[in-house]
C-alpha cells in the first residue's frame, strides 16, 4: 500500500535548508500552479523552476550541519592564530 506523502513535496522546501513557519505538501501539479502565480514563498525554493534551470537541480542545504561546520572551522582559526 502506498504511503500517503507518495509523490507530495514541502512546501516552500528552502534553499538554505532552515525550516518554515508554515509548510504544505503539495502535488507536483499544485507546485507549478502556485510558481505561475507567483506565490511569495516561491523565490526561495528548491522547486522553484527558474532556479533549478539557472543552478541545475537545486537540493537543500542542512542548516545545522552547515552552521556547525562554519562554527567549528572558525573555532580551529581563531585557536591557531592566537
Amino acid at each position: 500500500m502506498a504511503s500517503p506523502d507518495f509523490g507530495l513535496q514541502m512546501c516552500p522546501t528552502r534553499i538554505d535548508g532552515h525550516r518554515v513557519l508554515f509548510a504544505h505538501k503539495l502535488t507536483q501539479a499544485q507546485c507549478q500552479d502556485r510558481q505561475r502565480g507567483q506565490y511569495h514563498k516561491c523565490w526561495t525554493c528548491v522547486h522553484n523552476n527558474a532556479l533549478a534551470s539557472k543552478n541545475g537541480q537545486a537540493r537543500p542545504k542542512l542548516a545545522a550541519a552547515a552552521g556547525a561546520q562554519a562554527v567549528n572551522g572558525t573555532a580551529k582559526q581563531a585557536a591557531s592564530v592566537g
